[in-house]
């Protein structure tokens, strides 16, 4: 069978390939002109009037005497470098055997737009807050696992802003953070507000901090599979809302939940991935830093090829 748009030959019809491509083009404008206006870019600069480029055509037109050649396709951009694409998380399922996965090239996602797989209509920024807000309502009164229902003082939705270009996505709540009401608050909390601040530059409540799990297990345990399957819809949720650009996930259970996969941290660190189409880094949990301090070298290792892919300025090594 020879599907719609294609000809005998399996070739895709020029016209459709076009407007393939320009739809696509549409969407990756559309995000990043987000980008600029959470970044306080107000106006762009015009370029100088282009004559209209002709849509491609099936064949060359042949006419005496003169002779009429159709114009060429537009060029097709050039393959994006290879990222390791993460199936779509899904905490429920049994997570596959640790086995070895193509490499991912250790450098910037090919496009600053790179296009979002959400299922749920687009927010707009001005109305990301109130979303959110609503969202987090409904997370207090959530008693899907109700072992943890039962022991936590509150429950710990997020932290920081509702239209941030980077999210980090730990694990589960501590003790001072079901205490506070909020993500890493005590003193893995602390070391990654100084990542966040000292190392990338920028300020905690620009970012956007949430965890796995919105109840803290008993003891501080990880979770189980199965509360990670309850709670994961509402964090799916507030990351199709805000829309970052860019997800860190710090920890094992993080990486592991939302890239569905059983490797370890030395394995997936250092290169990108995606998630729901986002560029994506994981890198360890402050928490393990703080037990393991030889880790930090690595961690900022993670921390600047973030930096670079969002146009931060990386510290020069210091002498």
């Amino acid at each position: 069978m020879i599907e719609a748009g294609a000809d005998a030959a399996g070739a895709m019809d020029p016209a459709q390939e076009y407007d393939d491509e320009r739809l696509r083009l549409i969407r990756e404008v559309r995000q990043r002109l987000e980008s600029l206006a959470r970044a306080g870019v107000g106006t762009m600069p015009r370029s100088p009037e282009r004559p209209p480029v002709a849509r491609p055509v099936a064949a060359a037109v042949v006419a005496e005497p003169a002779i009429e050649v159709a114009p060429a396709p537009l060029p097709t951009p050039p393959p994006p470098p290879p990222v390791v694409e993460a199936p779509r998380p899904r905490p429920a399922t049994a997570r596959p055997p640790a086995e070895a996965r193509p490499a991912a090239a250790a450098a910037a996602p090919a496009s600053l737009f790179g296009s979002a797989e959400f299922k749920t209509p687009y927010v707009e920024p001005a109305e990301r807050a109130e979303a959110l807000a609503v969202l987090a309502q409904e997370v207090a009164g959530c008693v899907r696992c109700p072992n943890l229902a039962s022991t936590r003082t509150q429950t710990v939705f997020a932290d920081g802003s509702p239209t941030a270009r980077l999210m980090f996505i730990g694990e589960a709540p501590g003790a001072d953070e079901d205490r506070r009401g909020l993500p890493f608050v005590g003193k893995a909390g602390q070391l990654l507000t100084d990542m966040i601040t000292k190392g990338m530059g920028l300020r905690r409540e620009d970012v956007y901090i949430a965890n796995i799990l919105k109840c803290r297990p008993p003891e501080n345990r990880d979770p189980t599979p199965q509360e990670s399957s309850n709670c994961f819809p509402y964090l799916e949720r507030q990351i199709e809302i805000v829309r970052p650009e860019y997800l860190c996930l710090l920890g094992k259970v993080s990486a592991g939940t939302l890239l569905n996969t059983a490797l370890s941290m030395s394995r997936l660190r250092g290169r990108w991935h995606r998630v729901f189409g986002i560029p994506t880094l994981a890198t360890y949990h402050p928490a393990y830093l703080l037990r393991n301090p030889a880790a930090k070298k690595d961690a900022w290792e993670d921390l600047q090829m973030l930096m670079r892919a969002m146009g931060l300025v990386v510290p020069k090594k210091r002498s």
